[in-house]
């Protein structure tokens, strides 16, 4: 193997090593556009080792505003302000939530379910948000998507899901 061969297999070693783990539960967009009202949808596309999911709760940056959770039929749906701010209610909720959880239901391993969110971005780009997934299943399994990167490619074994805050179009 020649040094330029070899250079380039240690470069592929250490962007493979760099790169983020992927959360097995993401949503379904990396990017969002800044100051805009969104549709974001949580997606689960299977169980934990072989069991049903019964409840997902989702960590709310606490950049986003107007955050607003759908209903899904079969699930109870909660939300949790945060610390110091009064619960959300009503169609002009400004209420800032820290967590949306929708619990009770079953989706079954070999199903796929989306949780949907309507959200207000911050007013500037630039910025990476974190949103930490607990995933619960039967058997009282749980999957913690909640770590951060201390620093930029830090591989994470399970890593809360990064969107990064783009200018708007």
């Amino acid at each position: 193997m020649n040094l330029r061969t070899k250079r380039l297999a240690l470069a592929l070693g250490a962007s493979l090593l760099a790169a983020p783990a992927f959360a097995h539960v993401t949503l379904d967009q990396a990017e969002l556009p800044a100051d805009s009202f969104l549709r974001i949808a949580i997606r689960v596309p299977h169980g934990c080792d072989g069991a049903a999911t019964t409840g997902i709760r989702v960590q709310i940056p606490p950049e986003l505003r107007g955050v607003k959770p759908m209903p899904l039929a079969g699930w109870t749906l909660t939300t949790v302000a945060a610390a110091g701010a009064a619960a959300p209610a009503g169609h002009d909720a400004t209420a800032p939530v820290k967590e949306v959880s929708w619990q009770g239901g079953n989706l079954p391993d070999a199903y796929y379910q989306e949780f949907i969110l309507r959200i207000q971005t911050p007013k500037e780009p630039g910025a990476t948000l974190y949103f930490g997934i607990v995933q619960d299943c039967e058997g009282g399994k749980v999957t913690r998507w909640i770590e951060r990167p201390s620093q930029p490619g830090e591989r994470l074994r399970a890593p809360a899901y990064p969107v990064r805050i783009v200018p708007k179009p």
